[in-house]
């Protein structure tokens, strides 16, 4: 009975436990395990695809960069070609003017070596403005005079000059041959004079005729110097808008 007994208080205990599931736990391990692997190569992944976004990114911007680089540069090589263009184009201008300055020098020089070639009345002749000038030297006989080794500063009355004398006034001077002596002469001094410098000037026909140097422009008696002088063989003439009459 007591061996039954204690037979029968120990089979209630052993049917009482329950045996561990060791086999689930070491699954559940493992799947915890799997999933973080999972979720690390997950992380990992993302990980990469952010360095890459950053790596193409940045690879964008430094495209970016270069391109922008290589248009500066294009601007700056267009802009150094526009300002060569530029000074090329200036210097073949400066070289232009230079040419015309040259050219304007040479002309002038030979004009001033043709007028330097002539004396005052074959200058005064030549010109076309002093043709009634002309005549009344010649009708004067003062040609060979004024033709001669001087110098002479004249003082030319213009064609316009005798035009606008009285009516009549001309005709009188040059039937007169006396008279009209007089009146050239009194446009003519012995030497060359520079009117900037003087302020009268003794004439040949024994007069002294005032100069103001310092009006504009520059006056000579009752007349305005019209232009510059102009230089012969044998002196200078100064082209004059009036016709200078001597005091009686």
């Amino acid at each position: 009975m007591l061996f039954a007994s204690g037979c029968a208080e120990e089979t209630p205990e052993e049917e009482g436990e329950e045996p561990v599931d060791e086999v689930t736990e070491e699954e559940v391990v493992e799947e915890e395990a799997a999933e973080e692997e999972m979720a690390d190569e997950e992380i990992a992944e993302e990980e990469m695809a952010d360095e890459e976004i950053a790596e193409e990114e940045m690879a964008d911007e430094e495209m970016a960069d270069e391109e922008m680089a290589d248009e500066e540069m294009a601007d700056e090589e267009i802009a150094d070609e526009e300002m060569a263009d530029e000074e090329i184009a200036d210097e073949e201008m400066a070289d232009e003017e230079m040419a015309d300055e040259e050219m304007a020098d040479e002309e002038m020089a030979d004009e001033e070596m043709a007028d330097e070639e002539m004396d005052i009345v074959e200058t005064a002749a030549e010109s076309g403005d002093f043709d009634t000038l002309v005549t009344a030297v010649q009708t004067a006989g003062l040609e060979e005079a004024l033709s001669g080794e001087g110098p002479f500063t004249v003082f030319a009355p213009t064609d316009e000059a005798f035009d606008a004398l009285p009516p009549g006034t001309l005709d009188d001077l040059l039937a007169d041959e006396d008279a009209l002596t007089n009146v050239l002469l009194y446009h003519v001094a012995e030497g060359e004079f520079d009117v900037t410098e003087i302020e009268s000037v003794e004439t040949m026909q024994g007069e002294e005729l005032p100069v103001d140097p310092t009006s504009d422009p520059i006056t000579v008696g009752d007349a305005n110097i019209m232009g510059d002088r102009i230089v012969t063989s044998n002196g200078f003439i100064y082209p004059i808008d009036t016709v200078l009459i001597p005091p009686e």
